[in-house]
């Protein structure tokens, strides 16, 4: 029996479902796929939530794993209500989803069309249909922006998450929002400015908070840099920005790559003044401003940089999985190079000199490189290529059992057996079932490509780690650091009150279990 699959997203520019959750919309949507399923005698396989906002494909995870199993051609067609679920993202997102149905040959099909990749006329209406969905959503786009720029000019707040000291509330008898103060939080605020002013810095006023037990609104540390954004806020002297924050694209070897830049220069974005109450003056924050401008260092013209940590991007912590960072102490103690846990104050994995952690780095990247090669020139990987392609057949079986299941649920609903009610219960957790199967197959399957490429990883792990132990002394840190992560994902340091090193490897081996 042909398998289909459904697709249901809510675009946050949706007009008929505009007042509802995510969840109601998709629940109407679902209503809507499912007669059409019904009456057409579809078998559906699966459904795929979509509940994140994102327009373009990367920002989807759903739809990434939905063109995946297209691409492997596993589906008749997919359902979705219109297609602008699909892709109102860019030209590019367009095109390859056009592709991936197009050269898959499964159909789109739609409450008010089929749309059959074979077909030729069908394969223009469906790309002229996304241009034509690309176009509205720029079009609405732009009305949206507008219409954010003109709240902000009129005082509202336009977050849809209040910043910390305030709640967000509706204006009464009016479209919008303004914030008013949080009873807990608002003090908080008022003492991190009163703290600033009188000469604290970010540092001191985090550890403050810290130690005085006064969570953050997550329940997390306090952290400098969270002080310093709260200080370089306008809101809290009762202004709303706008344009402070802006997304920066670039193209980084072949894909869109999105940051987003945040301006520090108050005269570079947009002030308007607030309908909410201030927890500051603005004198006492324009204060704020021209002291932090006092205190940050002067700028250095810098030459090419030269990286000084080999291990940078590589050595974390294993108590608290922070990063371990390299730091140089005073010249009263020698200035010696020392790696600790970035979350010192609160972590209790102590620090240690540089040489010695380096020591027992490579000490232990030779023994783990020396039972390594012992292990490939006896074992292999040939056992473990036998138990995953085992547990795949497994998977195949139950996968052939399942669909058997399947197939008889819709006889038996079609003679009257079960009831429509009896049917999709059964039918729901037919699907859930052949949906984890249909996992644990697909990662059994990539655990043994991996085995059977190990040959591959090896002719190049192993002549690495031997170049980067042979030449460790003549190499820059940036060549050592280069090749180090090419043999591992991570290291991991723990140093107890014994004054004993313990360093763990995480090379990038085969997927294994």
């Amino acid at each position: 029996m042909e398998q289909y699959v459904k697709y249901l997203r809510k675009s946050r520019f949706d007009r008929d479902y505009a007042e509802l959750s995510i969840e109601e919309t998709l629940k109407r949507h679902e209503a809507i796929l499912d007669k059409m399923a019904k009456e057409k005698g579809y078998c559906i396989a699966k459904t795929y939530y979509e509940v994140v906002s994102g327009e373009s494909i990367a920002a989807r995870p759903e739809i990434q794993k939905m063109l995946e199993e297209v691409s492997a051609g596993l589906y008749a067609g997919v359902l979705v209500v219109d297609l602008e679920r699909l892709a109102r993202g860019n030209g590019a997102d367009q095109a390859y989803i056009s592709q991936v149905f197009q050269f898959s040959g499964t159909k789109i099909i739609t409450p008010m069309k089929i749309y059959d990749p074979s077909n030729e006329f069908d394969e223009e209406y469906f790309e002229f249909g996304l241009f034509m969905s690309r176009r509205e959503y720029k079009t609405i786009n732009r009305r949206l922006v507008r219409g954010r720029d003109s709240s902000a000019s009129e005082g509202k707040y336009i977050g849809s998450i209040a910043p910390y000291g305030y709640q967000r509330s509706k204006i009464e008898q009016e479209k919008g929002y303004t914030l008013v103060i949080d009873p807990q939080e608002g003090p908080v605020i008022q003492k991190i400015f009163e703290m600033y002013l009188a000469h604290n810095g970010t540092k001191v006023i985090a550890n403050y908070l810290n130690d005085h037990e006064i969570p953050t609104r997550h329940g997390e540390l306090w952290t400098y840099s969270t002080i310093s954004q709260i200080l370089s806020n306008p809101v809290y002297m009762g202004k709303i920005r706008r344009g402070w924050s802006k997304q920066i694209k670039s193209i980084e070897n072949g894909t869109v790559v999105r940051r987003v830049k945040r301006s520090k220069d108050m005269n570079s974005y947009n002030l308007y003044e607030g309908l909410h109450p201030p927890l500051v003056s603005e004198k006492d924050f324009m204060r704020v401003q021209d002291m932090r401008i006092d205190r940050r260092p002067a700028t250095r013209v810098k030459g090419e940089y030269e990286l000084r940590n080999p291990f940078a991007g590589l050595l974390y912590c294993s108590v608290c999985g922070q990063r371990i960072g390299r730091t140089t102490m005073s010249a009263k103690r020698d200035k010696r190079v020392r790696l600790r846990c970035v979350n010192g104050r609160n972590c209790h994995n102590k620090s240690a000199d540089f040489d010695l952690v380096e020591s027992e780095i490579i000490s232990a990247l030779r023994t783990w490189l020396q039972g390594y090669k012992i292990k490939l020139d006896t074992v292999g990987y040939q056992d473990d290529i036998r138990e995953a392609q085992l547990q795949i057949d497994r998977m195949d079986q139950e996968l052939s059992r399942l669909s058997a299941q399947m197939d008889n649920a819709f006889n038996l609903v079609e003679q009257g057996v079960y009831t429509l009610q009896v049917f999709q219960e059964r039918r729901e957790k037919l699907n859930r079932a052949i949906e984890s199967c249909q996992m644990k197959k697909a990662r059994l399957v990539r655990i043994k490509d991996k085995l059977e490429n190990s040959q591959e990883v090896d002719a190049t792990l192993v002549p690495q780690a031997e170049e980067l132990l042979a030449s460790y002394e003549e190499m820059t840190n940036s060549e050592r650091n280069e090749i180090l992560k090419e043999i591992l994902n991570s290291i991991k340091y723990y140093k107890g009150a014994d004054g004993k090193i313990v360093i763990d490897l995480y090379p990038k081996l085969p997927e294994i279990g």
